[in-house]
């Protein structure tokens, strides 16, 4: 999985709707997907699905892009010595 195309962009929009749909559940006890849709309508059943199978798609993109980058050397803390030095004229 790589992190472009149609389906990167519609889990992060899909991810953003259930981002503020908890917020306003948390803050202010106020679920708009139900609101919207009906409390236990299918319609809503499907929105909470589709959010679910979002996070999960995003979970794995990124699991599979840590995994390359780790597998190139490029995780956080490593640091590479590029055999290059560098040296001011007029310093020992």
């Amino acid at each position: 999985m790589h992190c472009t195309g149609k389906y990167y962009i519609l889990s992060k929009l899909l991810i953003i709707i259930g981002a503020l749909n908890w917020g306003l559940v948390g803050l202010l006890n106020f679920n708009l997907v139900a609101a919207i849709f009906g409390k236990k309508s299918m319609a809503s059943r499907l929105i909470y699905t589709l959010v679910g199978l979002a996070g999960f798609y995003m979970i794995m993109a990124y699991k599979s892009k840590y995994v390359a980058m780790k597998h190139r050397g490029l995780t956080k803390g490593k640091h590479h010595y590029s055999g290059k030095q560098y040296s001011w004229s007029g310093i020992p």
